[in-house]
Parts: C-alpha cells; structure tokens; sequence
C-alpha cells in the first residue's frame, strides 16, 4: 500500500471516541490548572506589593533619620557617620550633587526622578539598577525641608536583593508545585472517576445483555439510592415495561393468528368438501352461508384487530363534539330491544334523557355502549339488564348490570386483556372474539374516562364508565 493510500486511510478513519473517565479528568485538571495558576499569580502579586511596600518603609524610616541628623557646618551640611546605605544630596536650585556617592546621579531613573522632585516637591521612590553587579536597589528621592522652604535633595537607596531572592524562591516554588499537584489530581481524578463510573459499565454491561433479546435481566441497583442508583430503578421500571409489553404484543399476535386461522381453516375446509364432489343447490347454499359467516367473523376480527392497532399507534383520532349521553345510550338501548327479544332477556333504560353533555366522539361512544349491553345480553340468559346514565358531580357515569351468571373473581383482573375470554365455547358460539371489552377500555379512556367492572358469580355484573363532562346540563 502506498503512502498516499495509507494516509487517506487515516484521514478518512472516525476518530476514536474519548472516555467520560478520561474528559472528567481532563475538565477537573484544566479547572485546577486555573484554580492554581489565578492563586499564584494572586499569592506572587500580593507578596511582591507587600515586600515592595516594606522596603519603602524603611526607606521613609531611614530618611527621617538622616534628615534629623542634619547638621550645618560653616554653611555645608554635615550628616551622620551612621548614615545607612548610598546617598546623594543635591543642591535644590540647579540640581547639582552636593555630596555622597556619586553613582546614584549617574543613573538615568534616577535623574529622572531628581527633576520630578525639583519641579513638584513631592517624595519620589522608583527601583533602579545600580553598581556594576547590576544589583537592583529601591531609591527614594525627597526634599528637605526646614522652615517651608526646601533646602536640600535626598536620595537614598536600599537594596532589593532580599525583596528578589524571596520572590524568585516563591516563583521556582510555584513552578515545581503545580505540575507535581497537576499529576497528583490528574491521577487522582481517573482513580475516582473510574469508582464513580463503575455502576455505568455495569449499566452498559446489562445493557447489551438486555439488548440482545434477554428481557428478563435486570440491573444490578446500588443500595445508595444515588443519581446512578435511581438511573438503574428507573431502567429496571423501563424494561419491566418493556418485556411486558413484547410479551403482550406476542400474546396478541399469536392469539390474532389463531383466531384469524379458525374462519380461514372453516373456509377452507367448506370449500374442499364442496368441491370434492357435485352438489345439490341446497347443498351449494349451505355451504356458500358457512363460509361467508366465517368470512363475517373473520371480517370482525379485522376490523377489531385493526381498531386496537391504530390505537396503539397513536393513530385512532376522534372527533371530539358534546354530545348528551343519556339520549344516544337511550337509543342504543332501542336498538338492541329486539336482540334481546329474541334472548328472551329483559333489556330497561333507566337513565335521564338527553342526560349529561360529554366532550367525546358519537360514533366510539355509540360501538362503547352498544359493546357493553350486547355483553350483558350474552351472559344473561332470559335474565334482567338495566342501563343507565347519570350525573355524579363532574362525571357523567354510564352503567350496564345484569342477574346473569357473573364473573369469577380470578377473571376480574384480566376481563378487558384482549382475547380473553371467560367461556371459551360460549364465546365462539356467541359469535365473540374477544376484543370488545377491550376497545370498550380504550375509548374509555382515550375520552380521559375511565371503566370498572364489579361482580360476583350467579348475582350478575356490572360495568360502570365515568367519563368527564363538557359542560353544565341542559
């Protein structure tokens, strides 16, 4: 492979991905870096103004004292054998060195700060490098004053070496510190990163394992109840609900293919029969109803299958008008006197007309009651059902209750799952599929309502929908 293939290929590679471990550290170590370096530059800046400011008072020390051991002699001025350090004393007037040492007037920081003190009067202190070592010394320059007039120049100097060598012993201290702290915390900082990190590999871990199909498996929660913690309650309550629902949707799909298989095998087999031979008309006829209740049946399945689907995915809209219950369950219930005429089952409306106004939609409304009385009427043989709507405070409340056999208490929990069914032959003899009380349970509470069922067997059942109101009756 030629050099240009090769750096093509690391060109056009992704970059590997950094670690939160590793961006942790590297955030904490930045920020220390500028934690350290604002606090040394403060703790340098500090030191040398307070170092700076010492020497200068000393300095204003040392030039009170020359100044009171001033002394005139025959007109010249004498000063103290015990003067300290090199000074200068100049003539006010023209600026000429009176006596001292004369290297002080040589400088040019100096001189510049005589002419300032000359022009203004005021005491001057400036840092200026003297002798031939190049040794740094602090100079103050004042005027002495006798009797409000100025009668001479002071310059005196001191020495810096200490200020220095103090500052430059703190600077090389800093400099080995805070790459030394740096390392420290940097390692420091993946130690505990990785600790604080651990629970999230173990996360990730399960993760996969969850990924690949095991839905069983849960995460390892720590007892702390911390953020990782309540990460990990919150991911195991996720994935409970998850394998709940794949296995919901399993259920659904192998029941949906049974229940479709049943009218295709009786299609099926009607149709082989038929045709394994010549037949009668009446033959024929008989034949072609079988199969197109089948097809009946299997069409309601569909239409079942599909109601519930489109629920599911958020698709089933409803058009949403205020409607009086009790008139359309009123009419229902009219619609279905015949039906149970023939059930020999007596059927009764006991709600108001037009009862209380619901926000919902007329035509899921209408397949919820409908669903609910043909219920009742199936599982009360030459029996009573009674239905009614009312107003309990907010709520308009629909309910349907029957004398028929009733419901076991082991099936309540599970009477709206769907293709649940209690009586499996009494089902499919009725022309059931198992799907209606659970459309029943969505449009109930896809109207912000909700179902229940009480019952108790051979005393009946009764269902009860509260659905909220849209507004004051009429």
């Amino acid at each position: 492979m030629s050099r240009f293939h090769r750096t093509l290929r690391l060109v056009s590679e992704k970059p590997r991905s950094v670690s939160i471990r590793v961006r942790l550290t590297a955030w904490y170590t930045l920020l220390l870096l500028l934690v350290l370096l604002a606090f040394s530059a403060a703790l340098y800046l500090g030191l040398s103004r307070y170092l700076y400011a010492d020497a200068d008072a000393l300095l204003e020390i040392d030039a009170r004292a020359i100044t009171s051991g001033l002394d005139y002699e025959g007109g010249r001025v004498r000063l103290d054998e015990a003067a300290p350090g090199p000074l200068a004393v100049y003539d006010p007037s023209n600026g000429k060195l009176l006596f001292g040492d004369p290297r002080l007037a040589s400088r040019p920081a100096v001189v510049a700060a005589l002419a300032r003190v000359r022009s203004s009067g005021d005491p001057d202190v400036r840092s200026a490098v003297y002798g031939d070592d190049e040794q740094a010394w602090r100079v103050m320059t004042a005027p002495v004053v006798v009797n409000t007039r100025t009668e001479l120049i002071l310059q005196l100097a001191r020495s810096l070496e200490d200020v220095e060598t103090t500052l430059q012993r703190l600077l090389a201290l800093i400099l080995a510190t805070i790459p030394l702290t740096l390392l420290v915390a940097a390692g420091g900082g993946l130690f505990l990163a990785g600790r604080a990190l651990a629970p999230v590999d173990r996360i990730t871990q399960a993760a996969a394992q969850i990924g690949a199909g095991d839905l069983s498996h849960r995460l390892e929660v720590s007892r702390s109840r911390d953020e990782l913690g309540r990460l990990g309650v919150t991911l195991n309550d996720m994935i409970a609900r998850l394998e709940e629902a794949f296995a919901r949707q399993r259920r659904f799909a192998a029941d949906a293919s049974h229940e479709l298989r049943t009218p295709l095998a009786v299609i099926r087999s009607q149709a082989d029969v038929t045709l394994s031979r010549p037949r009668s008309e009446h033959e024929y006829r008989e034949a072609l109803e079988d199969i197109a209740a089948a097809a009946d049946r299997m069409g309601l399945l569909i239409g079942d299958l599909l109601t519930l689907a489109r629920a599911d995915a958020g698709d089933a809209r409803l058009t949403l008008t205020p409607e009086p219950f009790g008139e359309f369950a009123a009419g229902v219930v009219e619609q279905l006197q015949p039906l149970a005429l023939e059930r020999r089952v007596g059927l009764l409306w006991l709600g108001d007309e037009p009862g209380p106004i619901v926000q919902g939609d007329r035509m899921r409304l209408t397949q919820l009651t409908l669903n609910l009385v043909d219920n009742a009427l199936k599982n009360a043989p030459e029996g009573v059902v009674r239905v009614s709507v009312r107003q309990e405070g907010e709520s308009a409340v629909f309910e349907v209750s029957d004398n028929g056999i009733g419901i076991a208490s082991e099936h309540l929990p599970h009477i709206f799952d769907r293709f649940y069914r209690i009586d499996e032959a009494r089902s499919r003899r009725e022309g059931g599929v198992g799907l209606g009380l659970s459309i029943c349970d969505w449009i109930a509470r896809a109207h912000g309502g909700s179902i229940h069922v009480e019952s108790e067997p051979g005393l009946g059942s009764t269902f009860t929908v509260t659905l909220p109101l849209a507004g004051p009756r009429d």
